[in-house]
């Protein structure tokens, strides 16, 4: 195994733990069902996004294809919900500036999100959750402006093939 692998998903899976009180819970959650709910607003918070959305925008469901263009449009980490038919782009703890429109929702202070493994990084017989776009490093968050004209550009997509 590569050493330095180990070392980055070990801090990424501390520093995503410290967002409890007890960041141990999270180590158990993780060992004992593979998903850990984390709090959020205090290191970092969550835009939820409709699954369809993020298929308008990246016009692809290939696992591989989407995880590339979510990268190269967001530049942070995504965690995809297959079951619930979300992603999650986690983002800095700021509040929001306002209405994310129809298929988004911020998610801060108060709400709790399922946090995969950190070396979860691909889609599961099982649908649970998965890294679409891992956290390479600690407070590595997606960039909310470039989340904003993302939702822009998938919600008018889809308002034009009439999804209003």
């Amino acid at each position: 195994m590569d050493t330095t692998i180990d070392g980055q998903r070990a801090a990424v899976a501390a520093w995503l733990a410290s967002s409890l009180k007890r960041p141990s819970n999270a180590g158990q959650e993780w060992t004992d069902v593979g998903i850990a709910v984390l709090a959020l607003g205090r290191r970092f918070s969550a835009v939820r996004i409709a699954e369809e959305l993020v298929y308008a925008v990246t016009a692809d469901t290939n696992h591989a294809t989407l995880a590339h263009l979510l990268r190269d449009i967001l530049h942070g980490p995504v965690i995809h919900d297959p079951r619930g038919q979300r992603f999650y782009a986690l983002v800095p703890p700021s509040p929001s500036n306002g209405s994310l429109g129809r298929y988004a929702t911020y998610l801060g202070l108060g709400h709790y999100v399922g946090v995969p493994r950190v070396e979860r990084t691909g889609p599961h017989e099982s649908l649970a959750s998965y890294w679409a776009v891992p956290m390479i490093r600690p407070n590595d968050l997606c960039d909310p402006i470039r989340l904003d004209g993302m939702l822009t550009v998938g919600s008018a997509e889809l308002a034009s093939q009439g999804e209003t």
